[in-house]
């Protein structure tokens, strides 16, 4: 088997990452964080990863382009227990903290006409990689110093989706487009809720997901934690919302009272009804 590089269009990557249903598709993922220290200290693995990608493609009528739209939750684990935290003991400075377990309420994603690819006759790849350097939302504000003092967000992620090569012809079976592994890596700087109080380093995490069928098809701890606490995360937004994407660095601003609360994340996350825009 030999890869061939081509390009793909945003329809046939729809069909890969969602479907042209419009539906809500979902896939799961575990991984692993580890931490990269740029002093003498030892790199350092700091937890394991349960989550999940609650996403649907839908398409522009005006425009015929194609939007990702989704939600996410990460769920850190003891990396000895497998247990989802809820304290954390940052090795570094000793103190015990609050764990802000990620949930993404909002994410929105435009879809290139055209999307590179890798291209066998069986197995098929696309790599979505994203070298980001922005201003630190947090690094201005006194009462953030000892959680992201840093003057930037450096980060460089990497998501690649293997699938079926018929998936990209009229050829597709109905079970293909399940048939979807993810990949994903990541070098950024330390989550805000970390207070690593501008210790030299950065975080290296990497995911391996699967597109499931359905809901349903989603890992027990993952579907209590949506059915009691968090109903919004049931489906993926259904249209465009006049809403800012959510990030690291926005979600500890918004929920930093409650996480000096003590409050237990992620948090709750009743169904409310927003109004669609464009």
């Amino acid at each position: 088997m030999s890869l061939t590089k081509s390009t793909i269009t945003d329809e046939q990557f729809v069909k890969v990452r969602c479907s042209t249903d419009s539906r809500t598709y979902y896939f799961d993922a575990v991984g692993a964080m580890y931490a990269q220290p740029l002093d003498e200290d030892e790199p350092v693995h700091l937890f394991d990863f349960l989550g999940v990608d609650i996403s649907r493609c839908i398409q522009d009528q005006a425009t015929g382009r194609w939007i990702l739209l989704s939600r996410k939750i990460t769920l850190y684990l003891d990396p000895q227990t497998g247990q989802v935290l809820k304290q954390w003991r940052n090795p570094w400075s000793g103190e015990t903290l609050g764990v802000m377990h990620r949930s993404y309420d909002y994410q929105e994603f435009p879809i290139p006409p055209q999307i590179k690819a890798d291209v066998a006759p069986e197995i098929s790849a696309v790599s979505l990689d994203f070298n980001l350097k922005l201003p630190n939302p947090l690094a201005a504000n006194p009462k953030f110093a000892d959680y992201s003092p840093e003057k930037y967000v450096q980060s460089a992620d990497s998501y690649k989706f293997i699938f079926p090569t018929r998936l990209l012809n009229q050829e597709e079976r109905p079970e293909d487009h399940l048939a979807v592994a993810l990949s994903y890596y990541r070098m950024g700087p330390w989550e805000p809720w970390m207070k690593m109080k501008g210790k030299p380093g950065f975080l290296v995490l990497n995911y391996t997901g699967a597109k499931v069928d359905g809901f349903e098809a989603l890992p027990s701890q993952l579907k209590s934690l949506i059915e009691q606490r968090m109903p919004l995360y049931r489906e993926a937004p259904k249209c465009k919302l006049e809403r800012s994407i959510a990030t690291s660095w926005t979600r500890f601003e918004e929920q930093f009272d409650a996480c000096l609360r003590g409050e237990e994340f992620p948090l709750p996350a009743p169904i409310v009804d927003e109004p669609c825009v464009g």
